[in-house]
């Protein structure tokens, strides 16, 4: 399929969990380069949206398709970092181990890269704490590592921002900022707060009664 100027495109989507319909006729476009938000209640479908958009759940009629390719069951986006739910690391073993074995499937990164990627959002590679002992804070500085690690062209981050401290928060606003505006990211996320994203996304949209609708950033 010819890459058009959309890294997402979801066209007439429709699904439904039995009587609970999230999607009747859900058509929405993200831009390449484009750092966008969709803030919605829990139940709303966010999560949703975004696992169908990773190949994870498929809908039940219409198209996603991401970087020119469509999605289909068994065919997953390529060249993406993804945070969804709660990150699965291994609580014996430490961030650097933890990225090593996730790195090895793919054999794309090496060693001083994964240490890079870890100063980067600022853990310490060398540390010999096991994930276990990790803070929420730190176990999400090390799901933002693992979803940069193989430099993807789109990142997908549902509640980036979720139960971790200010500091933290504004320390990862920083640095999606960048990646977005220096290196051409595009980021799609979702939030509760719409607070954690002003300034961040371009294009805010808030998801209600199965619909996306635009509000002001």
């Amino acid at each position: 399929m010819e890459k058009s100027g959309n890294m997402v495109e979801l066209n007439h989507i429709k699904k439904a969990y039995k009587s609970n319909v999230l999607f009747t006729d859900l058509n929405f476009k993200v831009q390449r380069g484009e750092s966008c938000a969709i803030v919605g209640v829990n139940g709303a479908g966010k999560s949703v949206l975004l696992k169908m958009i990773c190949g994870l759940v498929l809908p039940d009629d219409g198209e996603v398709i991401v970087d020119g390719e469509r999605i289909e069951k068994g065919r997953f986006p390529r060249n993406i970092g993804v945070i969804l739910d709660n990150a699965g690391f291994l609580p014996n073993e430490t961030g650097l181990k933890n990225l090593s074995i996730i790195a090895g499937i793919l054999k794309k990164v090496t060693k001083d890269e994964l240490e890079g990627v870890m100063r980067l959002v600022g853990l310490d590679p060398a540390s010999r704490v096991k994930v276990a002992k990790y803070s929420l804070g730190m176990k999400q500085r090390l799901a933002i590592a693992q979803a940069l690690m193989e430099k993807p062209s789109l990142l997908i981050l549902d509640e980036p921002f979720n139960a971790i401290d200010s500091d933290t928060v504004e320390d990862f606003r920083k640095l999606l900022g960048r990646l977005n505006t220096q290196e051409g990211v595009t980021i799609l996320m979702t939030s509760h707060h719409t607070e954690d994203i002003c300034g961040l996304c371009g294009n805010i949209y808030r998801i209600e009664s199965g619909d996306l609708r635009k509000i002001e950033a």
